[in-house]
């Protein structure tokens, strides 16, 4: 069942992408693309392609940056040895008890 729907599905999106029916930048993308992907330095203007190397120089630089936070978090690092679940929970029931006295009008 699921086989024959997947085959129908993909005759049907068979049909509505053929070349007959793509733009004329998409047909001589086509023919670039025999050879292995197009670059992106070949795709017309107007469409909003960026292949600065600074901008996606400055992009990687904030992921790596956000990994590096990421990892030096406190709640990344795997939870000690010495402390049981226990002793987890006792905390925990304790940290809340605190924030409802802070938030008591009395």
């Amino acid at each position: 069942m699921r086989l024959a729907l997947v085959a129908i599905l993909g005759l049907a999106l068979g049909g509505c992408v053929s070349a007959g029916n793509a733009p004329e930048w998409f047909a001589a993308r086509s023919a670039e693309a025999d050879a292995g992907y197009p670059s992106l330095r070949s795709v017309p203007t107007g469409t909003s392609a960026n292949t600065d190397a600074a901008h996606w120089a400055a992009i990687e630089a904030d992921l790596l940056a956000a990994r590096t936070a990421l990892r030096n978090s406190p709640r990344s690092q795997p939870a000690s040895a010495t402390e049981s679940p226990a002793e987890f929970l006792d905390q925990a029931r304790e940290d809340l008890e605190e924030t409802r006295q802070s938030h008591d009008p009395n």
